[in-house]
């Protein structure tokens, strides 16, 4: 390295310098101060040198390559990888059905990663713990208890009705969605899509207000359409899926989204195909979504009577103020074997109503199920004959948040009236009660 100063010339310049001071001193008072200020002038160049060491340490580091390699790989091995941890547990019970009321507990870990490969590819693996013990479950005779009744018509086609925080699959430590995310610049749109074994029902017919039953309402008709033949069930099959949308508009405030499901095996074969156009934006400095979706069936319908079966429906949202959002979803098929044949909810959260409390929330939701007359075996289960021809649910939450939105406590009732459609309940009116607890890390 190149230095300007070094040690053996400042050496030689102190002692010249002190040499000639000293014949020209005519007493000590002057020797002693011509001593300090040489002693300045070199605590000043010995800081001098130690600046430009300094500088050409930094300079060679930056324009070595094994240096910039290191410190790349220590960011890749941590930075790239999103972790997050969710635990849910609820408690729900039946009330006015003595002798045959029934109390369930349920809960589940789910951990999720999320994987920057590239800048336009990503990895991702949810995994979810879970003990099972949906509340649908304990309907029919348990042991010495009489029966309540059967499947109320939330949970007729997937298993998961009056607790949407139910697994599809139950298990220890079970695969929930795992896959790639790529994107490539087509013109001036990139052209997004994603490889996975997961649930099609959270990529479809979304809905800001009613779409999470770990936070917001949890019966599963207003979380996920019973009228949609959802193929994540209570049977545990895996899912394999192709999903591609692009955004479009100035702002990217239009997507456009589609995908293909089936079981592993013979992909390509009698599987379901959904399309979906969404808009977001403000409608009076308020945010709004719209999504409108479609889909036809061949993997279940084909099983029951050999032919397809399309359907769709509609979610809206809308955040009408600082402290109420609406929402609205309408979904129907022209199935023969689905015996929904069409389900609407409406329903309203209230934000910061009580003003020492802003996080809290409250949610009101109405859900509106009509069941066809008669319908044939739908994913190995039924033919299916009502006495009535509709469900409907009405759910009333609290959410109470603590510790900075780490820990939400919800409590919450259901009124479901002629639940099922009369089959195989004796009783017209059930109402559940429920206490949750969810912890987002």
């Amino acid at each position: 390295m190149h230095r300007q100063w070094s040690v053996f010339t400042i050496g030689f310049l102190v002692v010249g310098l002190w040499t000639a001071s000293s014949a020209r001193a005519g007493d000590g008072a002057t020797l002693q101060d011509e001593v300090s200020r040489l002693k300045e002038q070199v605590a000043a160049l010995s800081a001098q040198q130690s600046t430009l060491l300094e500088q050409e340490v930094v300079q060679y580091l930056d324009r070595s390559q094994t240096w910039r390699g290191a410190e790349g790989a220590t960011k890749t091995a941590w930075d790239m990888i999103t972790l997050n941890f969710n635990f849910t547990s609820v408690v729900q019970a039946s009330a006015g059905l003595d002798p045959a009321d029934r109390t369930a507990v349920s809960g589940d870990v789910d951990l999720n990663f999320w994987f920057t490969i590239t800048d336009n590819l990503d990895g991702f693996l949810s995994l979810t713990a879970n003990s099972g013990g949906d509340f649908e479950g304990l309907f029919g005779s348990t042991g010495s208890f009489p029966s309540i009744g059967g499947m109320t018509a939330s949970g007729l086609t997937d298993g998961i009705g009056v607790n949407g925080a139910a697994p599809t699959d139950p298990g220890a430590i079970t695969v929930y969605e795992a896959g790639i995310v790529h994107r490539w610049m087509i013109g001036e749109t990139w052209l997004n899509w994603s490889i996975f074994v997961g649930d099609p029902r959270t990529r479809f017919s979304q809905n800001a207000f009613a779409d999470d039953e770990n936070t917001q309402f949890l019966n599963n008709l207003f979380d996920d359409s019973a009228a949609v033949p959802w193929m994540t069930d209570s049977s545990g099959r895996g899912v394999f899926g192709i999903h591609m949308w692009v955004d479009l508009g100035a702002d990217k405030n239009w997507r456009v989204s589609w995908a293909w499901f089936n079981a592993p095996g013979q992909f390509f074969n009698n599987g379901q195909f959904f399309i979906q156009l969404a808009w977001k934006g403000e409608v009076n400095g308020r945010a709004m979504n719209l999504r409108i979706f479609g889909f036809i069936d061949s993997f279940f319908e084909k099983a029951a009577t050999g032919d397809d079966a399309a359907g769709g429906g509609v979610s809206w949202d809308w955040m009408v103020s600082d402290k109420i959002g609406i929402f609205v979803r309408i979904n129907a098929n022209g199935s023969d074997a689905n015996p929904v044949e069409l389900d609407a909810s409406v329903g309203a959260v209230f934000n910061n109503v009580i003003g020492s409390r802003p996080d809290d929330q409250i949610g009101v939701a109405v859900g509106f199920i009509s069941l066809q007359d008669t319908s044939a075996s739908f994913n190995g289960v039924g033919p299916f004959v009502f006495l009535e021809d509709t469900e409907v649910t009405i759910e009333v939450y609290y959410k109470a948040v603590f510790e900075g939105g780490k820990l939400n406590v919800t409590g919450g009732f259901q009124v479901i009236t002629d639940p099922g459609g009369g089959f195989g309940w004796a009783d017209d009116t059930l109402f559940l009660i429920h206490v949750r607890i969810f912890v987002p890390f």
